[in-house]
């Protein structure tokens, strides 16, 4: 039997708990999210390269602002950090009071990382039934984007709340499941940011 860390979990008790069941299962959402990523990389090429109509980028139509859409980037790194830290905390058995503060740190961040893309969606400044295929694609991806974040920030949320209350200590399993996902968008979002900014 493995030392007890103070997650309350031994490494075997995180393998029948469904430890691996678990990592498993987020990279399969992994590979569905591919697909769909996948999908919007290939309308948003298809629609630059035909031009239907010569609206893919009419005149007047801007990029996003670059300043904010950076910004929108630094929260998910700031919140990629801290979610290493915290893999790394659990791994190596580290006391609960840091572990909870770097969850919190996590939190925050990915809080933050919410809100600016909504701020930032509002800043395009873009009407949608003119501003050609571009904007459409764009607003569209950032949307995605939008989602997955609050979608795995509320993921979060429940496992910094269940390891505050100590209702359900943080298990190995869970710190990687969210550690890669939350990685995974950071990637995609960088990647997207770089498509929208500059191939227009």
């Amino acid at each position: 039997m493995s030392d007890v860390s103070p997650t309350g979990l031994t490494a075997v008790d995180d393998v029948e708990g469904g430890g691996h069941t678990l990592v498993f299962s987020s990279r399969l959402v992994m590979a569905a999210n591919t697909s769909l990523q996948l999908s919007l990389l290939f309308a948003f090429l298809y629609l630059r390269a035909n031009n239907f109509g010569a609206m893919w980028h009419p005149s007047g139509v801007g990029t996003p602002p670059q300043v904010l859409a950076l910004v929108s980037l630094a929260f998910p790194l700031i919140a990629l950090v801290a979610l290493w830290a915290v893999r790394s905390a659990v791994s190596k058995s580290r006391e609960s009071g840091a572990l909870s503060g770097l969850l919190g740190l996590a939190l925050l961040a990915a809080i933050l990382t919410g809100a600016v893309r909504i701020l930032l969606m509002y800043q395009f400044n873009w009407t949608l039934d003119s501003a050609g295929t571009y904007a459409d694609i764009a607003t569209l991806w950032y949307a995605v984007m939008l989602a997955e974040f609050i979608g795995v920030g509320l993921w979060l949320l429940s496992l910094t709340m269940g390891h505050v209350r100590g209702t359900d200590r943080l298990s190995t399993s869970h710190a990687r499941a969210i550690l890669e996902q939350w990685t995974y968008i950071t990637g995609v979002s960088i990647a997207v940011y770089l498509l929208v900014q500059y191939v227009t």
